[in-house]
């Protein structure tokens, strides 16, 4: 198996980070998306305040990614709540245990901003999880006692040793490609 040529940091709450993955999809030759780990970074842990989706910079993000996704024939649902998202990266995390980590990530994705769901919610999780095929119980324990937290928090170490700060962002071990990027830019970045 190829190593991964970068590391992807998202968050499940950022609209640019749901399109950069979407272009992370047609980045590779056709029919091979690249090699990329990912990596979760929350926009903001446990206990720092909720986003406010009021608040200008987030207004600034939602209408860049409005406009992106509009150039490529997609309609995002704003999320009426931007929840903390530490316990939706865990069930992605439980899901890759079980080999539908892939599949997680893009429903936790498009949970929010496809069908505007909260993924703050463990209720909404354990649907998804349902969803997935996974057992609903097993799921709801596994987010119950936080058994991936600290997996969850490790990435935002990682992040900062890269010299990544927020989401989303790029880093391989030649820099970093912070931000939206076209599938062309982000192809690349990853030949580099």
């Amino acid at each position: 198996m190829e190593p991964p040529a970068a590391v992807f940091f998202y968050d499940y709450v950022d609209p640019l980070a749901y399109l950069v993955e979407r272009e992370l999809a047609h980045a590779g030759p056709p029919g091979a998306p690249p090699a990329v780990r990912r990596v979760p970074l929350e926009l903001r842990p446990p206990p720092a305040p909720l986003l406010d989706p009021d608040a200008p910079e987030w207004r600034t993000r939602w209408e860049a990614a409005l406009e992106e996704a509009s150039r490529h024939g997609i309609r995002l649902a704003e999320p009426a709540l931007l929840p903390w998202t530490r316990k939706a990266h865990e069930l992605v995390l439980h899901a890759a245990s079980a080999g539908v980590g892939e599949a997680a990530h893009r429903a936790v994705f498009d949970a929010v901003f496809l069908n505007g769901r909260d993924v703050g919610r463990v209720d909404v999780l354990v649907a998804l999880a349902r969803e997935l095929g996974l057992d609903a119980r097993e799921a709801r324990v596994v987010l119950d006692v936080d058994r991936y937290a600290e997996d969850v928090i490790a990435g935002r170490a990682e992040a900062a040793a890269a010299g990544v700060a927020a989401s989303p962002a790029l880093a391989s071990a030649h820099g970093t490609l912070q931000g939206f990027h076209n599938r062309d830019a982000l192809r690349t970045f990853l030949l580099r």
